[in-house]
């Protein structure tokens, strides 16, 4: 059984990295995050996070152009400037990311009605946020704003949740001057609730564990570990704080799905094995993510 559950989630992890799959993670999640942008933020004149947002203000200022169009010719200095530098695969991959996004939002004719606004705002942040989750998950992205991330991230060292913060800052300060004040506040709260959608869609069936386990038998623990479960191990020298004691650490690192059955492999032979174990999101190499 535990084989069987193995090849699975290696089966799995293969698939992640085809083209058709990420294909499939961008348009799922630019149809979503269309949904969200022109059936509630844009009834609402609410401004989501990123380069969307900045769209949706010049669309709000001048409607002439379409929600979707000012998106996407906003997009096009970004994806230039990416060109240069950012890897292709995620250049690519991000392109057909955004021209998703931007065709569903000409495409969408629905609007979804609500009496409350914070309804709104919890909807419209759940489902873009959603939307940006799903897309995320591929080797790509739907916007600019993850170009420019890792862009200022690489090349000028600022944080991108520094960066981030003082984009959105500058889009809801703009937009202060033609939306109602209200409506920019109740956007803040949305972008808030988009974000915290975003980070649990990327948990979601991602959870990485970092295990360290302190045993009196380091050899078979890890023998056992790398057998039973097919997951690499590091031994580590460490030196007990009270009783001076030179110890060996094994540290490992598995999914979610695999943690009970790593418990139950060391407590089986040293049923006295100390394991500290730490939830961690972004692990790059062979068996787990692979760099964008």
């Amino acid at each position: 059984m535990d084989t069987e559950i193995d090849a699975v989630i290696t089966r799995f992890q293969k698939i992640t990295y085809t083209i058709p799959w990420n294909l499939f993670l961008l348009t799922v999640g630019g149809f979503v995050g269309a949904l969200a942008i022109k059936a509630i933020i844009i009834p609402n004149a609410f401004l989501p996070s990123g380069i969307s947002g900045l769209g949706l203000l010049f669309y709000y200022i001048f409607p002439q152009l379409s929600s979707g169009l000012w998106i996407f010719l906003l997009n096009i200095p970004v994806f230039l400037i990416g060109w240069f530098c950012i890897s292709k695969k995620f250049f690519f991959y991000s392109l057909y990311g955004l021209i998703s996004l931007s065709a569903f939002i000409e495409l969408v004719p629905w609007t979804i009605p609500f009496t409350d606004k914070w309804l709104a705002v919890l909807a419209g942040g759940v489902v873009l946020g959603l939307g940006s989750g799903i897309s995320l998950r591929s080797l790509g992205c739907s916007g600019g704003i993850g170009i420019l991330l890792v862009l200022v991230r690489e090349k000028l060292g600022i944080k991108p949740g520094q960066f981030s913060m003082a984009f959105n800052a500058v889009v809801l300060g703009v937009g202060t001057f033609w939306l109602k004040l209200d409506d920019v506040l109740y956007s803040l709260a949305m972008i808030y609730v988009a974000s915290a959608a975003i980070d649990g869609v990327q948990r979601l069936f991602n959870q990485r564990k970092l295990v360290l386990v302190i045993t009196t038998f380091p050899e078979d623990v890890a023998g056992a570990i790398m057998a039973k479960m097919g997951r690499g191990t590091t031994l580590l020298n460490a030196k007990g704080g009270y009783t001076r004691q030179e110890k060996t650490v094994i540290m490992t690192v598995v999914d979610s799905f695999r943690i009970k059955r790593l418990e139950s492999t060391v407590f089986t032979i040293d049923p006295a094995a100390f394991v500290i174990i730490e939830s961690t999101f972004s692990v790059l190499g062979k068996g787990f993510s692979v760099p964008r």
